[in-house]
């Protein structure tokens, strides 16, 4: 029996491994004060010759000003200066909770930037990522991680989008 558990527990491991293994974009959730969290998905693509970095924020109030900003510290001590543009805003409302006979549903906002990106800044991201600041309203977003979680998994989206524009 013990043999049978271990073994559902390595399948449902690999499993994980393998989905995140075809997953074409990065994400993190970030709470800091219970009301104020947001949900940051970050992907590479490339348009003609071009290498952009798209950020998606979903949040309660969050989203991208009209020409927005990404700051980026590397584990390298690099600073990367990224300027953008909006390319989306939306609303949803979301499942609501119940208090006495009333629904209470709370939007969400569902925001993305684009951000033009060199291939040689892109080969910064390879060592990891410490620090990441992008303007926002109604605050800016802010994010340090003690390792690496966004940085190796946008280079290796880079190396992604280069080999399949090479090879088409």
């Amino acid at each position: 029996m013990k043999n049978f558990i271990k073994y559902i527990f390595v399948a449902t491991i690999m499993v994980i491994h393998v989905s995140s293994a075809f997953a074409k974009s990065v994400k993190y959730t970030y709470k800091p004060f219970a009301e104020e969290g947001c949900e940051m998905e970050y992907s590479v693509v490339t348009q003609d010759t071009s290498y952009f970095i798209i950020a998606t924020v979903m949040s309660d109030r969050m989203y991208f000003l009209d020409n927005p900003t990404m700051k980026v510290r590397t584990f390298d001590n690099y600073v990367i200066t990224l300027h953008g543009k909006v390319i989306g805003n939306t609303t949803e409302t979301s499942n609501g909770y119940v208090i006495g006979n009333a629904v209470n549903s709370t939007p969400i906002v569902k925001s993305t930037a684009q951000f033009p990106i060199t291939p040689d800044v892109l080969e910064l991201f390879k060592n990891g990522v410490y620090k990441v600041r992008l303007s926002m309203r109604p605050m800016s977003h802010e994010r340090c991680f003690k390792r690496d979680e966004i940085g190796k998994s946008l280079y290796q989206l880079y190396l992604e989008e280069k080999y399949s524009e090479e090879n088409f």
